[in-house]
């Protein structure tokens, strides 16, 4: 299976990525089928049809790791570009 991982510094609290993250969970939710569940206070996972993964918090970064299918493998490079532009606004 392709794999990405997508990286996104922040300056906020644990509390506020968290905060954000749930709103960019529902409204991703909303608009592409993505379930997704926190683990701990610091690790979710996530998946959809043709992708699943881990969301880390870490003290200044969110790590996104994900799992694509290879029937999205040749969409690669969108799927990663739609991910970094959600996390960006995300954590603005």
């Amino acid at each position: 299976m392709p794999k990405l991982t997508i990286e996104q510094p922040h300056t906020l609290s644990p509390a506020e990525v968290r905060q954000r993250l749930d709103a960019l969970r529902a409204r991703l939710s909303t608009k592409y089928g993505i379930d997704a569940e926190w683990k701990s206070d610091t690790r979710a996972t996530f998946k959809r049809s043709g992708a699943s993964g881990t969301i880390s918090v870490e003290p200044n970064r969110v790590v996104i790791d994900v799992d694509l299918s290879f029937m999205l493998a040749p969409m690669k490079g969108q799927v990663e570009s739609r991910i970094r532009d959600e996390l960006v606004r995300a954590l603005a």
